[in-house]
């Protein structure tokens, strides 16, 4: 398979990704946030306060994902190393996830539960692949 021959398309693939995220949890924080913890709605507080934390999560998506398509025109190498921290970064997250999924029996979409590890075990592997293009 082509794709997993070079780290600046993996780059440019998760910066997408983060972008499309980031502005998900800007134009959607509330209805994410009520479908994540329907009980929300009851407390005012506790709902404002959660949308604030979305909007905050858009924008550290929103830069991390423009820092990673930026970074896809590097050198190889430098490539190489974003994808890695990128491969690290999406295997946290998906972790964090499932332990809120777990243990605060949050209703995150099981299309992040697959899509986070599945971008992580991507970009881990082509960063770890010697010869690239």
């Amino acid at each position: 398979m082509r794709l997993l021959h070079s780290s600046r398309t993996i780059l440019a693939i998760n910066g997408i990704v983060l972008i499309f995220m980031g502005l998900s949890f800007f134009f959607f924080a509330e209805h994410i946030t009520i479908k994540m913890f329907p009980n929300i709605q009851s407390n005012p507080a506790a709902l404002e306060i959660a949308v604030i934390l979305r909007y905050l999560m858009g924008a550290g998506s929103l830069a991390t994902g423009i820092i990673l398509y930026l970074a896809r025109i590097s050198v190889r190498s430098g490539a190489q190393r974003v994808l890695m921290g990128s491969g690290i970064g999406f295997i946290i997250i998906f972790l964090t996830s499932l332990y809120i999924f777990i243990k605060f029996k949050a209703d995150i979409p099981y299309f992040g539960l697959i899509l986070y590890p599945a971008l992580g075990l991507v970009s881990l592997y082509v960063s770890s692949r010697k010869f690239q293009e």
